[in-house]
């Protein structure tokens, strides 16, 4: 299991997202200042540091940037509060907030399933383009596996059951909503999280995917960051 280390005061929202995070991942807090900070990161070895910058002094900052460069490192602060530790390189800079950092820290140090293997994201879409851009953006993460349609998909449900679903919303014969009713009544498969995919953003569809109750929606095309966020999102909150 990756390690993640905190450095900062450890207050409620701290807490909180040590909490969230320690589902995923192995959390430590340390000291925000030097001594105890450093004998940490020497018998942890953090695979990942988090620093909040309105609580940690130059020194431990200092200790983190110059002796353990080669630790990704995620800042909770302003900009103006990153450019004050010039020898801190940072992986992200984010705000207190506990989703954003959450978020920040699975996008810089991606985690494994409980079973200590990648997270298998299937993709269903009409579009083979698209099929072959999610196997590039998504591949070097997750193992994926690809439906040209609702029909194809049930079939692969049975040889391999993804962790998380990206689904096409406008498709021939079967379209989006019928597929998704299709696998949630397959036993074993309705708790799937499931992220639709759509080129059209008209009221209409937006109120069909919501009264849907499912994970969420991707509008076409997406960003690599936006819908691998969205895939670990999805496998988080299943």
């Amino acid at each position: 299991m990756k390690k993640i280390l905190l450095i900062g005061k450890t207050d409620s929202s701290y807490t909180e997202l040590g909490d969230k995070l320690a589902t995923h991942y192995s959390v430590r807090y340390g000291s925000s200042g030097g001594f105890a900070a450093e004998a940490l990161l020497n018998s942890f070895a953090p695979s990942l540091i988090v620093i909040k910058a309105s609580d940690s002094d130059s020194e431990i900052t200092k200790l983190v940037g110059e002796k353990y460069g080669n630790i990704p490192v995620i800042v909770l602060g302003s900009p103006e509060e990153t450019a004050a530790m010039p020898w801190i390189r940072p992986a992200a800079i984010c705000d207190n907030s506990v989703q954003t950092a959450f978020d920040a820290v699975c996008s810089a140090m991606p985690y494994a399933d409980e079973s200590g293997g990648t997270l298998t994201v299937m993709v269903i879409d009409d579009d083979v383009a698209i099929l072959r851009m999610m196997k590039t953006v998504l591949g070097d993460e997750f193992d994926m596996v690809l439906a040209p349609s609702g029909s194809k998909a049930l079939t692969l449900l049975e040889k391999k059951r993804p962790d998380v679903i990206l689904l096409d919303y406008e498709m021939p014969e079967m379209n989006g909503l019928q597929t998704l009713e299709a696998i949630r009544g397959k036993a074993g498969f309705s708790d799937i999280p499931v992220v639709f995919l759509t080129g059209a953003n008209t009221p209409e569809i937006l109120d069909s995917i919501n009264a849907a109750k499912t994970a969420g929606y991707l509008m076409k095309p997406a960003d690599a960051p936006d819908i691998k966020a969205a895939v670990r999102k999805a496998a988080i909150k299943q």
